[in-house]
């Protein structure tokens, strides 16, 4: 999974920037941009201070058909 695709996809969902989402969560906006520019995945920590800023759970942020395991 692509955590920071993931990070945008929510803040753009929900109507906020990354510069906002950073602050909300206070996570530094240059790490943000680090992890999209560099192609870095974020930390288990980074992601939970996300969530909290998004007001969702982690369980929400993992919600995604790549992330799903398909019974059989």
């Amino acid at each position: 999974m692509d955590t920071i695709r993931r990070v945008e996809e929510l803040s753009y969902a929900k109507g906020i920037s990354l510069a906002q989402l950073a602050r909300m969560s206070g996570v530094s906006n240059s790490t943000l941009k680090n992890a999209r520019s560099r192609n870095y995945q974020l930390s288990v920590d980074t992601i939970e201070r996300l969530c909290a800023g998004l007001g969702i759970t982690m369980s929400e942020f993992f919600d995604t058909p790549d992330c799903r395991i398909s019974g059989s």
